[in-house]
Order: C-alpha cells, then sequence, then structure tokens
C-alpha cells in the first residue's frame, strides 16, 4: 500500500493510504474534491452537540424541541408575550418530567421482572435485560 502523497495544511506529509493506482488518498485526490467536501461537511455537521443529543433523543421528543424553538422565537419576535412563552416552557416541563417518569417505570418493571425470573442474582444479567431506546 502506498501513503498518500499530499502535505497536510500543518506541513506533514498525509499519513492515509493512497487510492489505487493512484498517489494520493480519497480527501486529497483532485477528483474527488467536491465529493471530499461534501464529505467533511457532513462529518462536521454529525459532530455537533446538537446533531449527537438529537441522535440520542427519543423520536416523540423531538416534536417538544420544535415547540420550544417555535415558543422562542414568537417570544423573541414578541408574537406573543413573555409570560405566555413561560407557560409554554413549564408545560414542557412537565412533558418532560411525565417522560421520564414512565421511562424509570419501564426500567424498574424490567429489571424486577427479570429478578422474578430468576436473574441469576448479578446486576449486568438483569440490567442487560433492559436496552435504553435509541
Amino acid at each position: 500500500m502506498i501513503q498518500c502523497s499530499a502535505t497536510r495544511t500543518n506541513g506533514e506529509r498525509c499519513r492515509a493510504t493512497a487510492l489505487p493506482k493512484r498517489s494520493q488518498c480519497f480527501a486529497h485526490d483532485p477528483a474527488n474534491k467536491e465529493l471530499a467536501m461534501a464529505a467533511r461537511r457532513k462529518g462536521g455537521a454529525n459532530r455537533s452537540t446538537a446533531r449527537r443529543v438529537q441522535k440520542r433523543m427519543p423520536r416523540e421528543m423531538s416534536d417538544i424541541v420544535e415547540i420550544i424553538e417555535a415558543a422562542l422565537g414568537a417570544v423573541l419576535t414578541s408574537k406573543v408575550t413573555p409570560s405566555q412563552g413561560h407557560a409554554v416552557a413549564s408545560l414542557v416541563g412537565a412533558w418532560v418530567r411525565l417522560h421520564e417518569l414512565g421511562e424509570f417505570t419501564q426500567r424498574l418493571d424490567a429489571l424486577e421482572a427479570a429478578a422474578a425470573d430468576g436473574g441469576k442474582g448479578t446486576l449486568s444479567s438483569l440490567v442487560s435485560t433492559y436496552r435504553r431506546p435509541s
């Protein structure tokens, strides 16, 4: 395997493997310039904190996030009063607490069921019966 012949922005030689029958890697090969730029943009977007949070968030909560964003925008543009925005935030907070309680109850039920079915007495066997939703 041949090492890429390109120089990185810090002046060091690129450590990636060159493409077959090429002297440069995917990122440095001029024929792939547009694709490499798109991949960098996509990679950067997917590394953002907001994107990571969004991936871990239950689907039904994405609707709540949209409501919060809309309420915030409405308060900032004076379409609704700050007290109305506060009311929305209070309702959303109550919804989140209920959602957390429901999740906690599910997890507890799963652990209790595993213990009742002879979970072999180890914490790992009990915990492995419940998979956190993604």
